[in-house]
């Protein structure tokens, strides 16, 4: 799927539009959490893959909000605030569940040695790494208003919201096997080109995508500066080569996505 990515330029831009044509009030935030990738590394559903290829994230939010502005009597301003972030999320894969290896190719490995011919590759000899940095924006819904909210202290605001997000990726895929990852000899069928050609299944390439995030939680306030956070965000990417696998299977029917959950806090300035 090809992406237009001067329109997501434009959309990032016309969503911040209003923070240069009236008054705003800023707050800045950290948040940190660990990263479940779900892409091709794995069996679908099973629990050792869901949780094995967990990694973590790293952002940095602006939020801004319209709440004291010469509109605050309206819906939108008492309950929306733009949030712009920037993310950074690393994961370590592998495969895991009951096709990573078979009984004979293991009794194999235990008599003879691993590089001799007859042990053909398995996916427990494949390693990656997904490496994808994340420039965003969207729109939070705050449950309370904003101006109730932010008059107390020791209070709890659950939002939730959604976004449109820029990603560079830099995936990483590799063997234990002598050669390079690819070769017939040492790489699992499914994620060759197939018998008679085709597209690439493996890629070690930096590329450009985009994604939709969608996220939920809740805040805490502090004191009039400070708010702790908690928040699950869910992010879909136009790609299904963010982990550098793209197998021939019939089964793999969606691009790689990933589930962030993150713990932080955001600074008011105003």
């Amino acid at each position: 799927m090809k992406i237009r990515f001067n329109y997501i330029l434009l959309l990032i831009i016309f969503l911040n539009s209003p923070v240069f044509a009236q008054q705003v009030y800023h707050e800045v935030g950290f948040g940190v959490g660990p990263v479940n990738f779900r892409g091709d590394w794995g069996e679908r559903g099973d629990s050792s893959s869901n949780l094995g290829n967990t990694g973590f994230g790293v952002t940095a939010v602006h939020f801004a909000n319209f709440a004291y502005g010469r509109n605050s009597y309206k819906y939108f301003h008492k309950h929306f605030k733009l949030r712009n972030q920037f993310t950074l999320h690393q994961t370590n894969l592998n495969h895991f569940g009951r096709w990573v290896r078979n009984e004979s190719q293991a009794f194999l490995e235990q008599t003879i040695d691993p590089s001799d011919p007859r042990i053909g590759p398995t996916l427990e000899n494949m390693s990656g790494k997904a490496t994808v940095i994340e420039i965003g924006t969207g729109l939070d819904w705050n449950w309370n208003t904003i101006r109730d909210y932010e008059r107390q202290v020791e209070i709890f605001q659950p939002y939730a919201g959604f976004g449109i997000n820029l990603v560079y990726f830099n995936p990483e895929v590799d063997t234990s096997l002598p050669g390079r990852i690819g070769s017939i000899r040492n790489t699992w069928g499914t994620f060759l080109p197939g018998p008679n050609g085709g597209k690439e299944r493996i890629s070690n390439s930096s590329e450009l995508t985009a994604a939709v995030n969608f996220q939920t939680g809740t805040r805490y306030r502090v004191n009039e500066d400070v708010d702790l956070f908690i928040e699950a965000r869910w992010h879909y990417y136009f790609s299904d080569f963010v982990d550098g696998l793209n197998p021939r299977n019939p089964n793999n029917k969606v691009n790689d996505w990933m589930f962030f959950l993150k713990v932080g806090f955001a600074y008011y300035f105003d």
